[in-house]
């Protein structure tokens, strides 16, 4: 039985397609890394937010480096979701945009505040009913009154990042990322600051360990989303009734509860598969949380331009031009898997170089980390292209509105294939770490080609009439 997709681009002859422009390949390529800058250096930059904190909270000792690998996964497995949702507003205002739409943009904006506000409120309740249930869920060997407290103070800037979110893709949607990508980098000078003052007690502040760091983060949120929601206010018109806002909101969860869903899935096999390795104690948590900010910091490349590509996708099929989002798409794709090969060489031929950007390599207590990490950093080479791919094709759907298939094909490809590979290896068959990391890299290379699939036979050329 076929799937009923959420959205069917309106196809046009490309003679008589509407106003935006439609570069062929090279002016593609020069049209995506045009509008991709600014948007992988916004993402370089909210990972920087997370890097500056695992740099202090590593300072703090190999206990909390652990407890807070455990409480971010367990933050994940929610939060992963709620972002999801959220990023239906980047498509929704872009194919708004496309089409010329300057009240569809503005709709969109403020019912993703809406949203966000929302999902808020029934999210907070959750996340510190989870992290009262930390002491009794968490494995020996992990602190859980320390992830249980860096839990409740983190998930206070839940609702400014899912704010956030809506700005960011209201304000990219439309073109103008630039904005986002200073306020962004604002975000990052304000937690390298707060985050060692509060963690260690500069100053007259109190010495507050890892609640400092956490305390830091979720301050961070809320002055970067303070600092664009007047800027992403001036953008849009206003539009009159609650009621109108009221239908963005079911709009936007139509197209973004599987999208919510499909993140959470992949995020999940990572949550998971974190929680999984505590299993094999705090040095091997801490070693694939070290691993894990390696491959998350490369990551924010390929997302960057996976967030671009949507957009170039979006303005396209809102124009009506199948071919020009076909293009798009696969311009994107192709230039992610291209930048992530580079960075699986480096990782392969200098690891301890990598490495030591997030661990002191040559201290002999953090020796069995750094080899632990190492080996997980050269599976981690294996499936990056693959990453590259999944999340760039899986954006490209999504500026199509495309969300309920990917979401089937990253259930099946994270949840059975990727921790269903990864648990098999690690304990019946004894691999321990690296089985789990193994399984990470069966389920990406699933989902790349499954997704890459979908978005070849949604965009391929209509049949000729002639």
């Amino acid at each position: 039985m076929r799937a009923r997709a959420t959205y069917t681009p309106r196809v046009t002859p490309d003679s008589a397609a509407p106003s935006l422009p439609r570069p062929a390949a090279r002016g593609e390529l020069t049209a995506l890394v045009r509008l991709a800058g600014p948007v992988v250096v916004s993402q370089f930059a909210s990972n920087a937010l997370m890097l500056v904190s695992t740099a202090v909270i590593g300072r703090l000792g190999e206990a909390e480096l652990a407890a807070a690998a455990y409480a971010n996964a367990t933050y994940s497995l929610v939060f992963m979701v709620l972002l999801g949702m959220m990023l239906a507003v980047g498509p929704r205002v872009a194919q708004a945009h496309g089409a010329g739409d300057r009240v569809g943009v503005a709709r969109a904006m403020r019912g993703g505040l809406l949203l966000a506000l929302l999902l808020a409120a029934l999210a907070l309740p959750l996340m510190w009913g989870l992290a009262a249930r930390l002491p009794a869920l968490a494995p020996e060997g992990i602190r859980a009154d320390l992830a249980a407290t860096y839990l409740r103070v983190y998930a206070l800037g839940l609702p400014p990042l899912l704010a956030f979110t809506a700005l960011r893709g209201t304000l990219e949607g439309t073109g103008q990322p630039r904005t986002v990508t200073a306020v962004a980098l604002g975000g990052v000078a304000l937690v390298s600051l707060l985050s060692p003052a509060l963690a260690f007690g500069w100053g007259p502040l109190p010495t507050l360990g890892l609640a400092g760091a956490a305390a830091a983060s979720a301050l961070t949120a809320w002055g970067t989303a303070l600092t664009l929601l007047p800027v992403a206010l001036r953008r849009a018109p206003q539009v009159a009734g609650l009621g109108r806002r009221r239908s963005e909101v079911r709009a936007l969860l139509a197209l973004g509860w599987p999208i919510g869903l499909t993140l959470g899935a992949e995020g999940g096999m990572f949550s998971v598969t974190a929680l999984l390795m505590a299993r094999f104690g705090a040095e091997a948590l801490a070693a694939h949380n070290v691993a894990l900010q390696v491959i998350t910091a490369v990551f924010m490349l390929p997302l960057g331009l996976a967030t671009a590509t949507g957009i170039r996708v979006a303005h396209a099929a809102g124009a009506g031009d199948r071919a020009g989002a076909r293009r798009a798409g696969l311009t994107g794709i192709g230039l992610a898997a291209g930048v992530m090969l580079a960075f699986a060489l480096l990782e392969l031929l200098a690891p301890r170089l990598v490495l030591g950007v997030f661990v002191s390599v040559g201290d002999p207590r953090n020796a069995a980390l750094v080899g632990t990490a190492t080996v997980l950093l050269s599976i981690a080479a294996l499936f990056q292209t693959m990453d590259g791919v999944q999340v760039t094709a899986n954006a490209a759907l999504r500026g199509l509105h495309d969300t309920r298939w990917p979401l089937l094909i990253s259930l099946l490809s994270y949840w059975v294939v990727g921790l269903g590979i990864g648990a098999l290896l690690a304990f019946p068959l004894g691999l321990g770490p690296r089985g789990l990391w193994f399984g990470l890299t069966a389920g990406l290379f699933t989902a790349a080609g499954a997704l890459l699939t979908r978005f070849l036979r949604r965009t391929r050329p209509a049949p000729s009439l002639g």
